[in-house]
């Protein structure tokens, strides 16, 4: 077995509305609603599903660490750097290089409004 690529992944998020347009508004993803306690994320070929922390799916009697999501982009990160200017997002590290799955990579760290580290980057 060989595995392709990321399909899709799940986070436990406080407030499905208020995450949701986080990720519309500073990463430019889709949505779809799927219930009062649960949303999608569309972006390229692949999905983040939104678990609100209290729903069953969520686990919610399970202590959950953030999640850590790399996204790939191909802005230069001078530009994604601006753009999260603009959007009131504040860079907690970088940018600087990093390792990526096929070599070096650029990127800059955010978190999400349930403290998820987003990493954005590109080749």
């Amino acid at each position: 077995m060989k595995i392709e690529r990321i399909d899709h992944l799940n986070l436990t998020v406080g407030d499905i509305d208020r995450s949701v347009e986080f990720y519309k508004r500073v990463l430019g993803m889709k949505a779809e609603s799927v219930s009062d306690r649960r949303a999608a994320l569309h972006f390229g070929q692949q999905k983040i599903h939104l678990d609100a922390a209290t729903s069953v799916i969520a686990m919610s009697d399970e202590k959950r660490m953030p999640a850590h999501i790399c996204f790939i982009t191909q802005e230069p990160v001078s530009e994604v750097m601006a753009h999260l200017e603009r959007c009131g997002v504040p860079v907690r590290m970088g940018p600087g290089p990093r390792a990526g799955a096929i070599g070096p990579i650029q990127s800059v760290y955010i978190d999400d409004p349930d403290h998820n580290s987003i990493e954005i980057s590109s080749y």
